[in-house]
């Protein structure tokens, strides 16, 4: 790509594999707990439903700790698993805990900074919250790739809303037309950078998307990104 000078990546689903971490978080929270529950059927009932809280989160609907404890009590609400209120927090808490010591990462991630990081300014640029992603950011080594790291929560946004994305300019020093966005979700990362003038690079490892090359290149493997930068 020409012109480019920074590249943001997003951090969860793109760099840091969050389903596997999340779901192994989850597998000792529930042992922990000494919960007879399948888990399979935990993650399916789960997914929509923290996918959800995370929408009314981004619509001003629910807190942030709203967010953390709900997630968890609604999936345990409709597996018809009876647990207080003090015991599904204290799971909730464990869990968030656990979260941040997750260092499963996606195929590729340290080749590609690597590959990068001498050719470009990198940042990265998630959604999510300071006390989960700061650690695991620092814990799973990706913390000395980036110039700068900017949470959406810094702004009281979410991706793609345009403020996250100008206070990632700013803190990065980088104008829209010298930048790239690399993430996964068409919305959030490739809609948001497109609308503020970044280009864009979908991370679509699972195939879902066809998008135009118009529009955004797309990558199943984040080594792919080496023929286009």
């Amino acid at each position: 790509m020409n012109g480019i000078k920074h590249i943001f990546f997003d951090l969860d689903h793109t760099l840091w594999d969050f389903e596997a971490n999340s779901d192994a978080a989850y597998r000792r929270v529930l042992k922990e707990a000494g919960l007879d529950v399948d888990f399979d059927t935990f993650a399916r009932v789960y997914h929509p439903i923290n996918q959800s809280c995370w929408e009314d989160y981004a619509a001003g609907k629910v807190s942030k700790e709203q967010v953390k404890y709900n997630r968890l009590r609604k999936t345990l609400e409709a597996l018809n698993i009876p647990v207080d209120e003090t015991t599904a927090r204290q799971m909730a808490e464990r869990y968030l805990a656990l979260l941040a010591q997750g260092k499963r990462m996606f195929p590729g991630t340290f080749e590609i900074l690597t590959y990068l990081r001498p050719k470009y300014r990198l940042h990265l640029l998630t959604n999510g919250f300071a006390e989960v992603q700061l650690p695991k950011i620092e814990r799973s080594g990706l913390e000395k790739y980036f110039d700068s790291i900017t949470l959406s929560e810094e702004t009281g946004q979410l991706k793609p809303h345009p403020d996250v994305f100008r206070h990632a300019l700013q803190k990065a020093g980088a104008f829209p037309h010298q930048s790239v966005m690399v993430g996964d979700s068409l919305q959030s990362d490739v809609m948001g950078a497109l609308n503020l003038g970044l280009r864009a690079v979908l991370f679509d490892p699972d195939g879902r998307h066809n998008i135009p090359e118009t529009i955004a290149p797309t990558v199943r493997h984040l080594t792919e990104l080496k023929n286009l930068f």
